[in-house]
């Protein structure tokens, strides 16, 4: 960089840490998401800048983005010091964020929306990528639009090392048109928007819980081959395959921590409360109930997507016979799905009310939408 060009970044990486900091003395916020904004306003090359000089690793996919990047920062840590966005601020503005601090390694959580562009500013050495589903209808593409976001970010980095789980069709497009890549299948399972071929719009064949097509997508050739698990088992062998790439050695996980889980005490009331936010989180968690007791919060304010529709695409089947209270700005609306499926629910105010509705030494399965998650456990 000239030395003009050298000073300019300088002089706005100190406006936008500025900025942070105010974030966060007066309106106590995490102050990443305005750092960054501020900083891109001024110097709209700062992440391609920032990112020389060291070895980036972006992980990206529609569910397990936040929780996998932070196992993957306690992996790649063993190699050097790391920059990451602690708040999880996955947009172009969190990447420049966490590149402003000096470090070896930088692992930058992505949204789906935004990898083509972080990727092409970054240059990462390695991709995660972990899966694609529907989710935020009123904000996100259909899957199949952005696994070809995904396809042509791929096609553009042959230096990059892609590595995902091909059990899902998308990831598999994505990973099919890779330079460098580790294919990695947990054995199969269905997907809810898998029945048309991404690649060539034919109907996929599924056997079982695996696919192929005449096209060549398929899951039944990986480069590795695990026992299936939960989505938390699946991210944590992902993250530490991730980590073998670059050198480093794999640790143990703790898998409830991927699963954005806490265990919490209501006057004596045991509450496990987990995120849901989408289809496949929601059965996910949904397998995850054990007893007879659950509260069911659905909101839908922007972050936790706005339309709901998504409530009528899975089945409520697990909760049939327990007693389930439910809450939220969308209450009405879960509640007469449920009915509709034969599971009949009460309705409560807010979260205290339902909780309260419960014996204590009871133990309750809490599945909580986005804001409702972040406001139980903050």
């Amino acid at each position: 960089m000239a030395g003009e060009a050298v000073m300019r970044l300088k002089i706005a990486i100190f406006i936008a840490k500025f900025a942070g900091q105010l974030s966060k003395t007066i309106l106590h916020k995490s102050g990443e998401t305005i750092t960054g904004r501020v900083l891109l306003t001024l110097y709209p090359k700062a992440i391609t800048e920032l990112a020389k000089g060291r070895t980036v690793i972006c992980v990206s996919g529609t569910n397990g983005k936040t929780s996998t990047t932070k196992a993957l920062v306690e992996i790649i840590s063993q190699l050097g010091s790391v920059t990451t966005s602690s708040s999880g601020s996955n947009l172009d503005r969190g990447a420049a964020s966490a590149l402003i601090s000096k470090s070896e390694y930088a692992v930058l959580e992505v949204d789906e929306l935004h990898l083509a562009n972080v990727i092409e500013q970054t240059k990462p050495k390695v991709v995660l990528l972990l899966n694609l589903t529907r989710d935020q209808l009123h904000r996100m593409h259909e899957v199949k639009r952005v696994a070809e976001r995904w396809e042509k970010a791929v096609i553009a980095a042959p230096d990059t090392i892609f590595i995902g789980d091909i059990d899902d069709p998308f990831v598999s497009l994505a990973l099919k048109a890779a330079v460098n890549k580790v294919a990695i299948s947990f054995g199969g399972r269905k997907h809810l928007d898998g029945a048309v071929c991404p690649a060539c719009g034919a109907y996929l064949n599924w056997i079982g819980n695996n696919y192929e097509c005449s096209c060549g997508l398929t899951n039944r050739k990986p480069d590795q081959l695990f026992a299936s698990g939960s989505a938390a088992y699946r991210n944590a062998i992902l993250a530490n395959e991730t980590g073998k790439l670059l050198g480093a050695k794999e640790i143990a996980i703790v898998e409830k921590r991927l699963e954005r889980s806490f265990d919490r005490d209501y006057k004596g009331i045991s509450a496990v409360i987990r995120l849901t936010k989408n289809p496949a989180s929601w059965i996910e968690a949904l397998n995850s109930i054990v007893g007879d007791k659950a509260i069911l919060i659905v909101n839908s304010q922007e972050v936790d997507g706005i339309d709901t529709s998504w409530l009528w695409d899975i089945s409520f089947a697990q909760l049939a016979s327990k007693q389930v209270i439910v809450c939220g700005e969308r209450s009405l609306d879960i509640a007469y799905r449920l009915h509709v499926e034969g599971i009949e629910a009460e309705i409560a105010d807010n979260f205290l009310s339902a909780i309260d509705k419960f014996e204590k030494g009871s133990r309750v399965y809490v599945l909580a939408a986005y804001t409702a998650f972040f406001e139980l456990v903050n």
